[in-house]
């Protein structure tokens, strides 16, 4: 089998790359705003092969919804979509071997008056050729991968919305390790970088080990998922306390740990 497509969406990486290409200041551009402002953003990258490199460059929309897993759409199909107002000055790019290049956008709300809160679209940067991958039992592989840049504009005095925990379960992975998964819903109207930790305790209500999970970003009136890797702990039961911290705010939750 040729031309086997395998698509990669990277997201929340601080340094990414696909083939020679890489982006140097994040997946992630937050911006406050007000009506009737227009700012400039930019996305810094660099090809850092001996050869060209040429790229595309496009917008959707970003949801995750409680009840769907995340989806990509056509632009202007979400509610607080940012399409209307968002700009980049280019769709495509060759990138000549080494060159550092910026990709400049605007958001421009200068002739409307919107309501407060996040807004957000995704600017999306592939790999216009596929990377080509050794070959193997006599199939030839190509990738074209994309980054999924998030673009974020918080409209008037940023609030720290009401996170809400869902869907709270014990789980057990095929490679046999127990992990804690949930739901993280954004109640309010902003979006919430949020950070995940779980304190344990023992029957005598000693804290005995906090874990750490990955921080991701909640949109307003949507979910993300978190797990929760439980390892290298005896069997028996456990209290637990669920932290969601956002920056401003704590927000907890009790489970109990059955790890027999």
């Amino acid at each position: 089998m040729k031309n086997l497509l395998k698509v990669l969406i990277l997201l929340s990486l601080s340094i990414s790359s696909f083939g020679a290409v890489v982006i140097t200041n994040g997946l992630t551009q937050t911006h406050t705003i007000m009506s009737g402002q227009k700012i400039t953003g930019k996305i810094e990258m660099k090809n850092e092969s001996t050869k060209p490199a040429r790229i595309l460059i496009y917008k959707q929309d970003l949801s995750s919804y409680c009840d769907k897993n995340f989806n990509y759409s056509k632009p202007g199909t979400e509610p607080r979509s940012l399409d209307k107002y968002f700009k980049a000055v280019v769709d495509e790019k060759i990138l000549a071997p080494m060159e550092q290049y910026v990709l400049f956008y605007t958001i421009d709300l200068t002739n409307t008056t919107l309501e407060d809160g996040s807004y957000w679209s995704v600017l999306m940067i592939e790999g216009a050729e596929p990377v080509k991958e050794e070959q193997s039992q006599g199939m030839t592989i190509n990738s074209v991968v994309r980054y999924a840049v998030q673009i974020i504009a918080d409209l008037g005095a940023v609030k720290s919305p009401k996170l809400v925990f869902e869907n709270i379960e014990m789980k057990d992975r095929e490679d046999a390790v127990k992990v804690l998964t949930f739901k993280m819903k954004n109640e309010g109207i902003y979006s919430s970088k949020t950070k995940i930790l779980v304190e344990i305790y023992n029957e005598e209500g000693k804290k005995i080990k906090t874990i750490e999970g990955l921080t991701k970003r909640v949109y307003p009136g949507q979910c993300n998922d978190f797990e929760i890797e439980l390892k290298d702990m005896p069997a028996g039961k456990y209290d637990g306390i669920i932290v969601a911290d956002n920056g401003k705010d704590l927000f907890g939750a009790n489970v109990t740990l059955d790890l027999n």
